[in-house]
């Protein structure tokens, strides 16, 4: 069999038909150029076949039919995947607006949060001076209502070291720090026959050091130089038209040398003593503490007003007597200032008339000092502190 190019005849099958005419003796000039050789129609005959070449037409349609039915598939595949992202893209998208909003939410209260942080460390920060006030020694920060301080009568005195004229009143002798520091005011008052240089040996010297060092002032008065009024003491040393000066004292101490009006107290011995037991009710306006020696009052005076001071009484129990038994009017005193509304300590020390010992006038002092006008409950109301004298018990 004779295989077949695309153009019907090989190269071998050539050769081969001319072997065949060599091996028959003839050759292309014995035909006599009339006759045309036979091959041509052996040709004709071998190219039968290949009109059947559409069974290869047929293939190529069968290919072609495979190939046609696989893009069908593939768009199948395509179809199903796009439906399924454009569904994810979708959502998910919105989603993610609405959590970026909700985002922007929580900043703006994170802000705000901070915001209230800030101003409420600036409020704290108010906090630490009242502290800075109390480490000062000037005692625990006052909680309750305010001093009620007299009006300035004319013109204030000068309140500086010496003694001045004030109120009618021509012995009142000063001592005075320096002013703005918000010191504390200290009246003393003295006994019978005395005078105001009494205050140098019945106020200790580390008590007055500190309260002038503080910017604070103290006032002795010396004699009764007011007349009228009434006489707590009934010894004449003193008046009730006395307060007038002392008045007049504190109001210009608030406004001229910066006192601090919650830390005024008065004390004094014997007549001193009841003075000051009488100013303690006579002026509960606006003083602070009293801490009479050898004092208290000989008969409860009435109150100013409904505030109570602070009483720290002191005497010489039993052998404590001139005309008056001052263990008794001690305890007059505190029974008075108990029932109004005060914190009272009494202390015995059992030496005599106006004989508290130097470790009892320090307590008096420390005593004030933790006291200051509109307290409220007292920083000794949960024990009397170690340091101070076994002689001295709540009342």
């Amino acid at each position: 069999m004779i295989a077949r190019s695309t153009s019907g005849w090989s190269t071998t099958a050539y050769g081969v038909a001319a072997a065949l005419l060599m091996l028959g003796g003839c050759s292309a000039d014995d035909t006599g150029g009339t006759t045309p050789p036979p091959a041509p129609a052996t040709n004709a005959g071998t190219f039968a076949p290949l009109a059947g070449k559409p069974a290869t037409a047929g293939t190529f349609a069968t290919g072609t039919a495979g190939t046609g039915t696989l893009p069908p598939r593939a768009g199948t595949g395509v179809a199903g995947v796009g439906p399924v992202g454009t569904a994810g893209v979708g959502p998910v998208g919105a989603a993610g607006t609405s959590g970026g909003a909700a985002g922007t939410a929580v900043a703006a209260a994170g802000s705000g949060a901070a915001g209230t942080g800030v101003a409420g460390v600036g409020a704290a920060g108010t906090g630490t001076p009242a502290a800075g006030t109390g480490a000062a020694g000037a005692g625990p920060a006052p909680t309750g209502m305010a001093p009620v301080l007299p009006a300035i009568e004319g013109t204030c005195p000068e309140l500086k070291n010496g003694t001045i004229m004030v109120a009618g009143h021509g012995g009142v002798s000063i001592t005075a720090g320096e002013p703005g520091k918000g010191g504390a005011l200290l009246f003393y008052w003295h006994g019978t026959g005395s005078s105001a240089g009494e205050v140098m040996s019945m106020v200790p010297a580390a008590a007055r050091n500190e309260i002038i060092s503080g910017g604070g002032i103290i006032a002795s008065f010396s004699g009764n130089q007011s007349s009228g009024g009434g006489d707590c003491s009934g010894t004449g040393a003193h008046g009730k038209n006395d307060f007038k000066a002392a008045d007049q004292i504190a109001a210009c101490a608030v406004k001229n040398n910066g006192i601090d009006p919650r830390r005024i107290y008065t004390t004094g011995c014997s007549a001193g003593g009841l003075q000051s037991g009488c100013m303690a009710q006579a002026r509960s306006s606006y003083i602070a503490a009293a801490a009479p020696n050898s004092g208290g009052v000989v008969s409860p005076q009435p109150w100013q007003d409904k505030n109570s001071p602070a009483v720290f009484t002191m005497h010489g129990g039993s052998s404590d007597v001139v005309i008056v038994t001052f263990s008794q009017t001690s305890k007059t005193f505190d029974m008075s200032a108990k029932t109004h509304g005060s914190f009272v300590v009494n202390c015995d020390h059992g030496g005599g008339h106006c004989r508290a010992p130097a470790a009892l006038q320090t307590a008096a002092w420390e005593f004030m000092k933790a006291h200051p006008f509109g307290v409220g409950t007292s920083p000794w109301a949960g024990g009397i502190p170690a340091n101070i004298p076994m002689s001295c018990k709540i009342f």
